[in-house]
Formats: structure tokens, sequence, C-alpha cells
């Protein structure tokens, strides 16, 4: 028999308790917060990171002289979305440039390189060139960007929805 004094005590298992769970809690979310991590840095594309910094500012140099000849030159371009593709419509005051057979037209996206387009035009006569089966991307901020095969003269806008027609005019971003 048992003295009236002792009273009986049960003790639970420590699972059934609050306090170690809210411990345990703690590491655990920092130990699923680094593989969340460690996830984003292996899949994420890094292409922003520029490895060189002096060249890439020795660079900017050739692009404003770019940039300086397309508005000595008068150039201006409309780019238009079409069933066919992009056309683009190229125009240049006094002196005239001989138009080339080719010209490339970039879609540069600010924060993903991943995303960024490349397209080709093709001549269709004098100042009128055609990128096949391509289309503009409808979201997004992104700069346009069209080169002259011989990389003597750069246009270059950004816009914040591409939404055609697209004005560019030299000199001008």
């Amino acid at each position: 028999m048992t003295k009236p004094d002792e009273t009986d005590v049960r003790v639970e298992p420590w699972y059934r308790y609050l306090w170690p769970w809210l411990l345990i809690s703690i590491p655990a979310l920092a130990v699923i917060a680094g593989g969340v991590t460690l996830w984003l840095a292996v899949t994420s594309n890094n292409a922003l990171v520029v490895d060189d910094y002096y060249r890439e500012g020795r660079a900017i140099n050739r692009v404003i002289a770019r940039d300086q000849e397309a508005a000595r030159l008068g150039l201006s371009a409309r780019i238009d979305d079409s069933s066919e593709g992009l056309r683009l419509e190229l125009q240049a005051t006094d002196p005239a440039p001989e138009f080339p057979a080719t010209l490339r037209l970039r879609l540069v996206h600010p924060t993903d390189a991943g995303r960024d387009r490349d397209v080709t035009l093709r001549a269709l006569g004098p100042g009128r060139y055609l990128g096949a089966g391509e289309h503009l991307p409808r979201a997004a901020r992104w700069a346009v960007i069209i080169e002259e095969p011989g990389l003597r003269w750069r246009l270059m806008t950004s816009t914040e929805v591409l939404a055609a027609p697209i004005e560019i005019k030299g000199g001008t971003k």
C-alpha cells in the first residue's frame, strides 16, 4: 500500500512535450534553408558576373564610337512584327551608307542572360530586312540592339514592353 502523502506522478515521453520540438525545429530549418540556398547556387545562371572588368571598361569606348557613328550617319530604324517574322526598315540621312546584306538584332534581357535572343535579319531590298520566323517577346524590359556585321555602327534602345512597332534613332538610348 502507498502512503497517503505520495502522489502518483506519471512521466510523459519526451516527444509529447512542446519544448524539444521547438528546439529541434531551429537547426532543422537552418539545414533546409541551406539546402535551398545550395540548390539555387547550383541551378541558377550567373552570367551577369564579369571576370575582366578592365577589358570590359576599354570596350565601352569602342561601343560609344559605334553609337556616335550611327548618329553621324543619321540612322533610324523601325521594327515591326509581321506574320512572316520581324521586319526592319533602316533609313539614313546624308551621307547615305551602303546597306549591308544582313543585320544583327539582339534582344537583351537586363537580368536573365538565358532569355537573350540573337536574330539575323536578311535584306529584302535597300534598307528593308526580315528575320523570318522570329517574333518579339511581349513581356519585361528589353534592350534592343541593331548592329552592322562590320561593327562600324549600332542602334540601341530600351523598351518596357515590346509592342510593335519599335522606333530607334541613332545617337539616342
